[in-house]
């Protein structure tokens, strides 16, 4: 008897919300168009940097710590700036310098020396210049140290599409492999790729 009460008073209620839905206009119809984000940002990338602090105050404060900050501001040359923002930073500063509270408190070579391997000779981009293969490429770190490979993702899920690999398994040495999080950025001196996760060579 309870029960179907119970199912009178919800068929009732769902009667009365479907009847009052009943006086809403018909939807309007809309044309679509589509677009695609431009890759260009027409600025540099230090003043991408500077204007996208939340994201990277640290990578910021290390550029100005390590006085590299010309690499970012020139317009001469294209590099391709592999850009750590602030989690890939922390987690930097946590795997190669645990217990330290500030990038500005490490050993500031070895900080320049990790900055200098995130900054490519050249552009390169998923717009052409790599390829689905890892090719070696020419980082401002000089030496041993300095190598790298990058390559661009393809595979039949499209949400990979595209991205940066830097160091693919098995293309350089141990190296451990890094995706971009964030690919293709192009400032007015080069390309940016964001990662969350700082790149490194290992033999």
């Amino acid at each position: 008897m309870k029960k179907t009460i119970l199912y009178k008073t919800l068929f009732f209620c769902w009667t009365i919300l479907a009847l009052t839905g009943c006086d809403l206009d018909l939807q309007k119809n809309y044309d679509y168009e589509p677009s695609v984000d431009d890759p260009y940002v027409k600025v540099t990338a230090w003043e991408y940097f500077q204007d996208h602090k939340d994201m990277f105050s640290e990578l910021i404060a290390a550029i100005e710590y390590t006085g590299l900050k010309d690499y970012y501001t020139q317009t001469d040359n294209k590099y391709t700036f592999l850009a750590l923002n602030n989690a890939g930073m922390q987690l930097y500063r946590e795997n190669e310098f645990a217990g330290v509270a500030s990038i500005t408190d490490c050993d500031k070579e070895k900080v320049k020396n990790m900055l200098l391997y995130h900054i490519v000779d050249g552009e390169y981009s998923s717009y052409g210049q790599l390829q689905v293969e890892p090719m070696f490429v020419l980082t401002m770190l000089k030496g041993e140290t300095g190598l790298m490979t990058m390559s661009v993702w393809k595979n039949p899920w499209q949400a990979a599409v595209g991205k940066i690999l830097v160091n693919q398994t098995g293309s350089n040495g141990k190296s451990p492999q890094r995706q971009a999080k964030t690919s293709n950025i192009l400032p007015t001196n080069g390309v940016i790729h964001i990662f969350e996760n700082y790149c490194k060579y290992s033999k």
